[in-house]
């Protein structure tokens, strides 16, 4: 039996709010179980007194003490018929039947989470509201907002595109007109020189921390130094002794790395909607299931519940994740899911590419996160052109689980004591340690690895002293606008002739 949450809400409405929720992945509460005959009984009685107070009647039919019939079982639970009750564990073993329960239903979450929208990004928009609509039966109201939000996820596209393709032509294109080789290790074993690897810089001398400069002061003392010569080239020797112009290089290798990590980090949470966006495109249901419904209370008549419990009728209106036609799925693919994983992988390129680049501390630290705001320019597009029924739809659309809970719903609490001291108590609990190992690290830390071995596979060459320096430099043969290309750092029609390369090869 899969869990149905729309099901347990009504549950949760008649015990007077005694479930637990869960939290999904895309932020939203989902009332997932019954609340205790205790606690439910006591708010039906308060029930009863407030509706004797109004001097209302109840509804025809209606008791404190009728059973209640759960979905997916064929038992039913009475309130009041004590003869059904279960025998409880005592007091002082009760925590371990929570902690049972708890690790039981967290770990299928864990494992196997949620079929989820993102309910602040145009992206999660563009697909549910089509859905929406076409449960509704394409109604003007809601084909307006599906051409409008259409309509934002382009503007979105263009956005992030634009922007990305602007860090791309600084890199590839601004850098090289200004002379700027790529950084690569230079400098970053300033300590051990002048004996180590990557102890000499672009101009060809020694490091030594006195002379190390940012690419900017460098750049304009060997301009001051070149101009000089230029003007008395008969004192070259004189002011190359003169006038030292130092060596650029990276001021902390080790903040370099740390500051990928991090925005490695930032990234990889908006990796985490897009594997939510596949996980739900391939999870739910091929074929055309109502994403939207009305669920008036059958344990009581409307108007009565709407007055107890203070309830309007968009109350019982839900929007929950369902079944989505094979067409709908190509075409959410193909336009939602694989250019926001194309900008998702052209903006990581281009932020560890620019990190690497920058070689002042500060200066790393402030990049490693400001860089990730290209990724928030589809929440914010959302948030401040869509409509407030848009917004209300989108925070309130229900995930799907992809787990079931019907065993430890059906579980009693001795049942539930032992698994506990089987599984997790004793030697058992060795089994456990496998959760020790930091997963979502590792995760994170392969993709940093992988980002930055292609930064030097693409830009840097190591040498025979095993010192890893920039490639030759090339400058661009046009400006043309190449997005495309600039995008995810390709190189095109540069001059053959280099403006730099490394001072001995």
């Amino acid at each position: 039996m899969r869990f149905h949450f729309d099901r347990a809400n009504k549950l949760h409405g008649l015990h007077g709010g005694g479930g637990h929720d869960q939290v999904s992945p895309s932020g939203r509460h989902t009332k997932k179980s019954k609340a205790l005959p205790g606690r439910g009984e006591t708010q039906l009685h308060n029930t009863l007194a407030k509706v004797a107070k109004d001097k209302r009647p109840l509804a025809e039919g209606y008791s404190p003490l009728k059973s209640v019939e759960v979905e997916g079982s064929e038992a039913q639970e009475s309130i009041g018929d004590t003869s059904q009750a279960r025998v409880r564990v005592a007091d002082t073993d009760r925590p371990q039947v929570a902690a049972s329960k708890a690790i039981s239903i967290l770990q299928k979450m864990e494992r196997h989470g949620f079929c989820g929208i993102q309910g602040d990004s145009v992206y999660g928009a563009a697909v549910a509201m089509p859905q929406i609509a076409r449960s509704s039966g394409w109604p003007g109201t809601l084909i307006a907002l599906v051409v409008r939000i259409y309509f934002f996820t382009l503007i979105n596209f263009l956005l992030q595109g634009f922007l990305l393709s602007m860090i791309g032509e600084e890199q590839l294109v601004m850098y090289p007109f200004a002379g700027q080789m790529h950084l690569c290790n230079f400098g970053s074993s300033i300590r051990s020189c002048p004996e180590g690897p990557d102890c000499t810089g672009p101009d060809g001398t020694i490091y030594s921390p006195p002379r190390l400069y940012s690419y900017d002061i460098w750049s304009t003392r060997k301009f001051v130094q070149d101009s000089m010569k230029a003007v008395w080239p008969e004192k070259a020797d004189e002011i190359d002794k003169v006038i030292d112009p130092g060596e650029y290089g990276v001021e902390n290798y080790f903040c370099r790395m740390a500051c990928v990590f991090i925005f490695m980090l930032a990234v990889v949470d908006d990796l985490s909607g897009t594997v939510m966006l596949a996980r739900t495109l391939l999870n739910v249901p091929t074929q055309a299931e109502s994403w939207v419904t009305y669920e008036p209370p059958t344990w009581a008549k409307k108007e009565e519940v709407k007055l107890i419990k203070d309830l309007g009728e968009l109350d019982m209106v839900k929007f929950k994740v369902a079944g989505i036609p094979f067409h709908w799925k190509v075409i959410n693919f193909i336009f939602i899911m694989l250019p926001k994983s194309l900008l998702w992988y052209a903006l990581v390129k281009s932020g560890v590419h620019y990190l690497m680049e920058t070689a002042g501390i500060v200066d790393v630290v402030v990049n490693a996160m400001a860089l990730t705001f290209v990724l928030e320019v589809d929440e914010m597009v959302f948030n401040r052109f869509t409509t407030g029924l848009t917004k209300h739809i989108m925070g309130s659309i229900e995930d799907l689980p992809n787990f079931e809970t019907s065993e430890e719903e059906s579980q009693t609490e001795q049942e539930a004591l032992d698994k506990f001291r089987e599984t997790e108590i004793g030697s058992a609990r060795w089994g456990a340690m496998k959760m020790v190992v930091p997963w979502r690290v590792l995760q994170v830390t392969a993709l940093q690895i992988l980002f930055v071995v292609d930064y030097y596979f693409s830009n840097c060459v190591r040498l025979e002293d095993g010192s890893i320096v920039s490639k030759p430099m090339h400058v661009p043969a046009d400006m043309t606008y190449r997005p495309m290309q600039w995008m995810f750092g390709i190189e095109t029609n540069l001059v053959e002739d280099a403006f730099w390369v490394m001072p001995g090869n």
